[in-house]
């Protein structure tokens, strides 16, 4: 989970939590990217609109890994393109904040079975 708003990433955290997922909650795409731990996850929710390296470069460094994890994309600024870039780009995922926690854990659990 990875969102430079406390309030977004503690929420949606605790949301996830509840159902029994394992999270690690990141301050910024660099702090995740700098991570050791980063080769123990298996899914990625990413804000889109981050200062320095945003949701879209995050995306393009995690399909660069040994093994690429999905990318589900949230963000407040939801236009027609960005929409567009997430699909293009292989996000597995986007969301329109305030995130329907219900859907999110549903779209979830649905990739993490395949």
């Amino acid at each position: 989970m990875v969102d430079d708003d406390e309030s977004v990433r503690m929420a949606l955290s605790s949301s996830l939590r509840s159902a029994n997922w394992k999270v690690i909650a990141y301050a910024s795409a660099t702090h995740l990217l700098g991570d050791t731990r980063r080769s123990e996850l298996t899914l990625v929710i990413a804000d889109i609109q981050m200062p320095g390296v945003d949701g879209f470069e995050l995306l393009e460094s995690i399909k660069q890994w040994k093994q690429p994890v999905p990318v589900i994309f949230i963000t407040a600024h939801a236009t027609e393109e960005i929409i567009e870039r997430a699909k293009t780009g292989g996000a597995a995922g986007f969301f329109s904040k305030p995130v329907d926690d219900a859907r999110l854990l549903a779209l979830i659990g649905q990739i993490l079975k395949q």
